[in-house]
């Protein structure tokens, strides 16, 4: 660790915070992020932990950088696509983990093939706030409520940190697969940017046109700045499904929806003494989505003929208000103590509608619009945090402790929809469905407004005890309101051989409440024939079928790992893992038959169910995998440019290592408490491994960027009751991406790039699976590498 001197002005501590971040290269200046990863010296010691809004690198904890200019120059439009084609350790599933009939608009980050709850995200070092938009419909994310980065300018980002080992100490006992912590710019210069991109699919379908773009500019003389960005994006939806065999049309399920997004967001800090500076954060999102259900014949038992005399697809809305606000004070004492007081609330809200539906319970009474009504997720945070630097006789360098305090307070709230949303009427017949058949509006029952408190302590030691070992030690110990206290800890470790070649190693433990959502989540979806519900841990039909209050997931996690330079432009860092978890949060399978039914029946609830489920401790699992990557300058002449290639590769398998009992109530009714279908989803949505090869060119004005990408198979059910015959293994996918850049004029740069250039679709859906959806699963949800085909966009960029 570098030395430090106590600061004796605000401005010394701006500098050095300006040494933590990578400053976001315009998007024709391929920088060579990969060397700056993995360089065995640790850059950033002299930077306060009280102050950091990024993480230490280079030191005992792994951190992967993706810079601003990684990910624009991926094509994408949304954080998330862009980093799962960054980083081997992050995978999205195309279907948004929404389930096996849905895509919700919030998209799932996996890191290290472990649930997205399971991953804590940041924005400068601030916990962000979970969306309202949970996956609770089966599927690879199923039960979990993910921050959704989606939500953040893609041109307000700095870089993004990925942090894999010691993140539960550094950030949260929750982030027991990692963190992820997007960094903002600071205003660091007086300029900007502002970007349009049209792209679209090989198909013909799909057209998406995003603008986005950033504003900097320094505050005063002494370090201050602020950023001020947006991005406007039109998503038209596509269509990969099969055709209706009944109904001889096309289905218009599975695909991208069609939302619009204005995403805005706000960064600056400003010192206001010599020793003090004031700094605050803002992002503000609206985001509208339509989604198509299932086609309703004329002759379904649910469609209402004089409504819709051709049949109907109801298609679902989503109207998303998502907003947070951070900030604070910090500063340094006369005693060489770092201080960093803040506070920040995040809440999304998303209002849920239907149209072109009916309650066949109703007859011609029914409405054709619904309101379903509302859903709000909110965290009000508030803290501490102080650092100090104390020099020893006894160790070759000044050591770290930092310490702190956290209260955070979170909401969970269900609004009711409209009456007819979810009633029965005078027209039911035993037979159709009550309520809107797309999707049933939350009742009166299912309302309500639900918090926890929270209360966090740390505390953190790094020291060396030689010049070239260095140790890292830190613990939380947290109180959740409703649940328990938990105490968890980290212990890390470092050795630099040489400049050149060093080793590290963590042991960390973890610990992660099941959600709000988890605990009061209770609605009802349908399609043709068939009635779905997720069930509450308080409700009535829940509890007949043996449910209890989940537990929080205890973790533990070992890693070991390398960084090495054997010769000079050749840079090589690996790391072997592994994480136990124990009582996994999952959802039960999917509980079916007559005999249930009649067991509810005889109970006076349960009327029309077909299938239920709901959240509980499902076992135990062990995830083992490594991470490598290798970058590469190659020595040509400056005359031909600079090249750069860069390899890398993640292997994480998951397994069931216990399984908890099965309720006796379930027994009893010849149910399955957590089938081979259920597990199979758990284990088998993610690819157990995944790799890239990259090249980039660059020679004045001209880059080319070519990315091959390699995802390993999964498995695909459409239903959770689907025989295993019915199964789809879907082979592995290869995708190539491509993309060219050119700078013309003055500050202007015009890109043109594929992203599955040869127009690769994955596996098709197992046949007789296909036909028990009605054609809808043309190609699996879970193709990691997507089932769109290819992909092609157009971007305009002017940087001043």
């Amino acid at each position: 660790m570098n030395t430090h001197t106590r600061p004796a002005r605000l401005s010394k501590i701006v500098l050095l915070t300006g040494v933590v971040s990578v400053s976001c290269s315009p998007v024709w200046a391929w920088a060579d992020p990969a060397v700056e990863r993995i360089t065995t010296t640790k850059d950033v010691g002299d930077v306060s932990p009280a102050f950091r809004t990024s993480t230490p690198r280079h030191s005992t904890t792994r951190v992967a950088i993706v810079t601003g200019a990684d990910l624009l120059k991926t094509g994408q439009t949304n954080v998330i696509a862009a980093l799962q084609q960054s980083s081997p350790e992050i995978n999205a599933p195309p279907g948004g983990g929404g389930g096996g009939y849905s895509t919700t608009p919030t998209q799932t980050v996996i890191l290290r093939n472990l649930n997205a709850d399971e991953t804590l995200v940041l924005v400068n070092g601030v916990r962000r706030h979970a969306s309202a938009i949970g996956n609770w419909n089966y599927g690879p994310a199923q039960g979990t409520e993910p921050a959704d980065l989606s939500l953040i300018p893609l041109s307000a980002i700095d870089h993004v940190e990925i942090v894999t080992e010691g993140a539960t100490a550094l950030y949260g006992q929750d982030a027991i697969g990692g963190a992820i912590n997007i960094v903002l710019k600071a205003g660091n210069r007086n300029g900007g940017t502002a970007n349009i991109q049209n792209s679209g699919y090989y198909k013909g379908d799909g057209q998406d046109i995003t603008a986005y773009g950033d504003l900097e500019r320094q505050l005063g003389s002494k370090g201050g700045g602020m950023d001020l960005a947006w991005q406007v994006q039109n998503q038209l939806p596509t269509h990969r499904d099969g055709i209706n065999p009944t109904l001889g049309d096309v289905n218009r399920i599975e695909g991208l929806s069609r939302s619009l997004a204005e995403l805005f967001s706000f960064n600056a800090h400003m010192p206001i003494s010599r020793s003090v500076e004031a700094y605050g954060t803002a992002t503000l999102a609206h985001r509208s989505t339509d989604r198509i259900g299932f086609i309703r014949g004329a002759t379904n038992i649910n469609n209402v003929p004089s409504l819709h005399p051709n049949g109907f697809e109801p298609i679902e809305t989503f109207d998303e208000m998502d907003f947070q606000v951070n900030g604070g004070l910090r500063g340094t004492m006369p005693a060489g103590v770092a201080w960093n007081t803040y506070a920040s609330f995040g809440r999304e809200q998303v209002n849920e509608g239907v149209y072109d539906d009916n309650n066949p319970t109703f007859g011609a009474l029914s409405q054709t619009s619904f309101n379903q009504g509302k859903i709000v997720n909110a965290e009000l945070i508030g803290g501490a945090k102080f650092s100090k630097r104390f020099s020893s006789r006894a160790l070759p360098k000044p050591a770290v402790l930092d310490w702190g305090l956290e209260y955070r307070h979170d909401t969970y709230q269900i609004g009711a929809g409209d009456y007819q949303s979810w009633a029965t009427g005078p027209d039911y017949t035993g037979s159709n469905s009550p309520g809107a058949t797309g999707y049933n509006g939350f009742q009166p029952s299912n309302a309500g407004n639900w918090s926890r408190d929270i209360f966090d302590g740390h505390v953190g030691l790094d020291i060396f005890v030689t010049p070239k070992w260095e140790w890292t030690i830190g613990g939380h110990v947290v109180n959740y309101s409703d649940t328990t206290t938990a105490p968890t800890g980290s212990i890390g470790t470092r050795y630099n051989f040489t400049k050149n070649f060093s080793i590290h190693a963590n042991v960390n433990t973890g610990y992660r409440p099941p959600t709000l959502g988890a605990i009061h989540y209770d609605a009802t979806s349908s399609g043709p024939g068939y009635t779905t519900v997720n069930l509450s841990q308080t409700n009535d039909v829940a509890r007949l079928l043996g449910s209890h209050n989940p537990k929080g997931e205890y973790s533990r996690s070992y890693s070991i790992g390398l960084d090495w330079k054997p010769v000079r432009d050749l840079q090589l860092s690996v790391d072997g893992y592994r994480i136990d978890i124990n009582d996994r949060i999952e959802s039960t399978s999917a509980f079916s038959g007559t005999v249930m039914a009649n067991y509810l029946s005889a109970h006076g609830v349960g009327d029309n169910i077909t299938y239920a489920s709901y959240m509980t401790n499902i076992g135990n699992t062990t995830t083992n995998g490594f991470t490598a990557k290798i970058s590469y300058k190659f020595p040509i002449k400056p005359s031909y440019g600079v090249l750069i290639g860069s390899v890398q590769a993640n292997a994480a398998d998951t397994e069931m290592t216990h399984y908890a009992s099965t309720p006796g109530i379930l027994t009893t009714l010849g149910q399955t408490y957590f089938s081979k279908a259920a597990e199979t989803e758990l284990l088998r949505s993610s690819p157990k491994n995944k790799e890239s090869f990259s090249l980039n060119w660059s020679k004045g004005r001209y880059s080319v960027f070519v990315q091959e990408q390699r995802y390993a198979g999964v498995a695909w059910l459409v239903y959770q009751s689907d025989p295993g015959a019915y199964w789809t293994h879907v082979r592995p996918q290869v995708i190539t991406n491509l993309e060219a850049s050119a700078r013309v004029g003055h500050g202007f740069v015009i890109t043109l790039g594929a992203n599955n250039l040869f127009n690769k679709y994955p596996t098709r859906t197992n046949k007789q699976a296909l036909k028990e959806s009605s054609g809808v699963f043309a190609y699996p949800m879970t193709a990691p590498g997507g089932y769109e085909g290819g992909y092609y966009y157009a971007r305009l960029g002017y940087t001043f």
